[in-house]
């Protein structure tokens, strides 16, 4: 949001400016503090001239980098003349010292001071967001909305907000209150991006294209719009949107990316390469053309963009990843993979690197005593590197020794007490171990830490679910996982399983058949779509479901085919 909140400073109200920034917005004056003195020599100050004086002052202070007492002839100034202009200055400047606490309450303050002011409501609503309180944030423009209905730039901001926090059809209905004929493009590109959010391409694109159509250099509807049409296969479009922002001017580095990848998908690398030599091209967007072009199949055109890069830096110290990576990757050659990774010396600056990868390669071909002796390695040589100790217990886990990997996890996190990643792979294998009291814990560790951790969030939602408790607080915990990861079928597994035992059959089917869309293999999602396929009474779809959960390996065979006999 911010691309667009920049672009419209200069027609709008400083919105969501930064806090951090410290505006004069009283004076542009540069007195020097002489000066200021011979002016507090007069006598009879009235009490403009006053807040004048102290003004001065403050601003000097300010200037010798004294902020703390600039902090406090500011906040005497707000108190004996209080003001919307002084309550923003001063929470600028509390929000620079990195009191953002004491900012806010500066703001809360003047909003019950000045209720009317919008100005001093927004900049309290962008301190709530930029503390991550958006329900707070949200509450303080509703509330002012209530009182000034019409205010078109409320509204816009409030919308927002509400997109921000995922409230798409919120702020899809706060939009459409706006008069199609007082729309501008800004308002346009919110719809199309609260469209978007509800699940409504179509409507999406069709708002972005009124977007553009009213301010051309609207990059970051351009931007949106080429990737919806992206997403719903329209290559020719989002080619088309690509290329319209690369003729406006923005020679971004990224954007001739994506038209490098849509050229794959088109299966044109010959395109894709043309366009990786003819503009300004880094080493991320080389890489990520040779990740595209493995992946479908252009071995031949990923190994001349890797003599791109080559020549490009014939030096660095990458080159042998990412050659081993095409050995692996694309000539399906784990032999000439690690071959290639033996040959960097300890000297090079990415040794760590190389370790990294040979232990993954190892691992994944099946040779665990290689990748034990070089995660061995890797942990003597560098001791402080805790992804190594993240290797070293998923490692023993696939050879079978869950408890062992437990153990090492348990050591490291003494090291790492807060490393989440080591955090949550020791909840995971606490649940292998069927500690699950533990796990449950461990992941509500995680969460206290992270209340976004979307992995965390649907462990605790699921087992809420299977338990048959707190199923609202489950599923509410998912839906959070799921605006993370919308498109995750175990996520939306775990969703369908709660939506079913909370008896909401109709919506517990639209989720898990979406889960299924995604071809996954797993005989529980399966399982569980039989389940909720035979309660809403469709026996046809539930006997396919049990079939697929029992070719898949099902680990309670004997449950589902009772299941499947019953119907």
């Amino acid at each position: 949001m911010s691309e667009v909140r920049n672009r419209l400073a200069a027609a709008r109200l400083p919105l969501l400016v930064v806090l951090a920034l410290l505006p004069c917005l009283l004076s542009n004056s540069c007195a020097s503090s002489r000066l200021a003195r011979t002016a507090h020599a007069a006598r009879g100050l009235t009490s403009s001239a006053e807040v004048s004086y102290q003004f001065l002052i403050y601003q000097d202070l300010l200037r010798q980098g004294r902020k703390d007492e600039a902090a406090k002839i500011l906040a005497a100034l707000d108190a004996a003349h209080p003001s919307p202009d002084l309550a923003i200055e001063l929470a600028n400047l509390y929000w620079g010292q990195n009191d953002r606490e004491k900012a806010t309450a500066t703001l809360e303050k003047a909003r019950t001071d000045f209720p009317g002011n919008r100005q001093v409501i927004f900049y309290l609503a962008n301190a709530y967001q930029m503390r991550r309180l958006n329900n707070e944030a949200i509450a303080v423009l509703e509330t002012f909305l209530s009182t000034h209905p019409a205010d078109a730039d409320t509204v816009q901001e409030l919308a927002s907000l509400c997109i921000d926090a995922g409230r798409n059809k919120e702020a899809a209905g706060l939009l459409g209150r706006i008069p199609e004929t007082e729309r501008d493009a800004t308002v346009y590109y919110l719809m199309g991006k609260a469209a978007a959010g509800a699940g409504q391409p179509k409507d999406a694109v069709r708002y972005l294209r009124n977007a553009v159509a009213q301010d051309a250099g609207l990059m970051v509807a351009w931007a949106d719009l080429a990737g919806l049409l992206e997403a719903e296969n329209d290559f020719k479009g989002a080619q088309e949107a690509y290329q319209e922002m690369l003729r406006l001017g923005e020679e971004s580095p990224e954007v001739r990316a994506k038209l490098v990848r849509l050229a794959i998908r088109q299966k044109n690398p010959a395109k894709a390469l043309s366009l990786l030599k003819d503009g300004q091209t880094g080493k991320s967007q080389y890489l990520d053309a040779m990740s595209a072009l493995v992946d479908g199949g252009y071995i031949k055109q990923a190994k001349q963009v890797f003599g791109l890069l080559e020549a490009a830096d014939p030096a660095s110290p990458d080159l042998p990843f990412y050659k081993a990576v095409l050995a692996y990757d694309g000539d399906k050659n784990p032999k000439a993979a690690m071959s290639i990774l033996a040959q960097v010396s300890p000297e090079n600056p990415n040794y760590d690197k190389s370790l990294t990868l040979r232990v993954q390669i190892a691992s994944e071909i099946g040779d665990l005593p290689a990748a034990r002796s070089l995660v061995r390695e890797a942990r003597e040589r560098f001791p402080d590197r805790r992804e190594f100790a993240g290797l070293e217990a998923a490692l023993k886990d696939k050879a079978g020794d869950t408890a062992g990997a437990a153990k090492t996890l348990e050591e490291a996190l003494i090291t790492w007490p807060d490393d989440l990643d080591l955090l949550y792979r020791y909840g995971v294998a606490l649940e292998k171990l069927k500690r699950r009291d533990e796990a449950k814990a461990v992941m509500e560790r995680i969460v206290d830490k992270d209340a976004g951790h979307a992995d965390a969030l649907n462990y605790l939602g699921y087992s809420l679910a299977e338990d048959g408790r707190d199923l609202e607080r489950a599923l509410g915990m998912i839906e959070k996982a799921l605006e993370k990861e919308p498109d995750n079928p175990f996520f939306l597994d775990s969703k369908a399983w709660a939506l079913y035992k909370l008896k909401r059959l109709d919506d517990a089917l639209a989720a898990i058949e979406k889960a299924i869309d995604h071809k996954v293999k797993d005989a529980i999602i399966w399982e569980h779509y039989g389940d909720i396929a035979a309660a809403a009474g469709r026996k046809a779809e539930a006997q396919k479901a049990y079939r697929s959960a029992l070719e898949l390996g099902s680990e309670t065979p004997a449950a589902v085919k009772k299941k499947l006999e019953a119907l």
